[in-house]
């Protein structure tokens, strides 16, 4: 009960946070005290995404679509394209490291490069699907890379600098589930201070390190 009391003040303070923010920002990032949770926009989401994944040796982020149910994203992995539907599940941030959890319910395809063979893409192309390229990823993805043909997680270390840094989350620790939405992803955390962290770092803004009346 007292940590649901905390939770809710940090909350409201957050709110009271978001609606000083500039018009420009106030989109990105919305507050509901009631179901204690905090929506980004998929602009924010984005943003986050590609300074995260900079830091993943031999991956590329090249293209990103948001949709009201999925991300549809295009990745370059050691010289293979792929195009994945996709959206957040979970990320957990602790002791300077992340772990990213991404459903992938949507399409799942290997795009036509110079290292793909005509004979793989056959293959591809005839009904293998996600078998041959659950195969083929775990020959292809990088260290801290793993898909399961549902699942595709992400896990390393944070950057020392940037939006989302180890220093933030060296001491503290952050574990969010998130909701897909056509306005945004609705985070709800597990470790209420940490949240604050993140809010503050993804808008390099001061924000409360404590709840109002802590």
């Amino acid at each position: 009960m007292a940590e649901q009391s905390r939770a809710t003040k940090m909350l409201e303070g957050a709110l009271d946070w978001v609606k000083r923010l500039p018009s420009t920002m106030s989109a990105d990032v919305a507050v509901d005290v009631g179901r204690k949770r905090v929506r980004l926009s998929h602009a924010r989401a984005e943003a986050l995404t590609r300074q995260v994944l900079q830091q993943v040796k031999h991956l590329e982020l090249t293209a990103w679509s948001s949709g009201p149910a999925l991300y549809d994203v295009r990745l370059s992995i050691k010289g293979w394209r792929l195009r994945v539907e996709t959206t957040l599940e979970r990320v957990e941030l602790a002791s300077g490291r992340y772990k990213v959890r991404l459903r992938t319910p949507g399409k799942v395809e290997l795009e036509e490069t110079a290292a793909a063979s005509a004979l793989l893409m056959g293959v591809m192309r005839t009904g293998a699907g996600r078998a041959a390229l659950r195969t083929l990823a775990d020959k292809l993805l990088p260290p801290g890379l793993r898909w399961d043909g549902q699942v595709l997680d992400i896990e390393g270390s944070l950057p020392n600098e940037g939006v989302v840094s180890a220093r933030l989350f060296e001491s503290s620790s952050l574990a969010i589930s998130a909701e897909h939405a056509p306005e945004g992803l609705w985070l709800s955390a597990e470790a209420w201070p940490g949240l604050m962290d993140l809010l503050q770092a993804v808008f390099t803004t001061d924000l409360p390190r404590k709840a109002p009346g802590t």
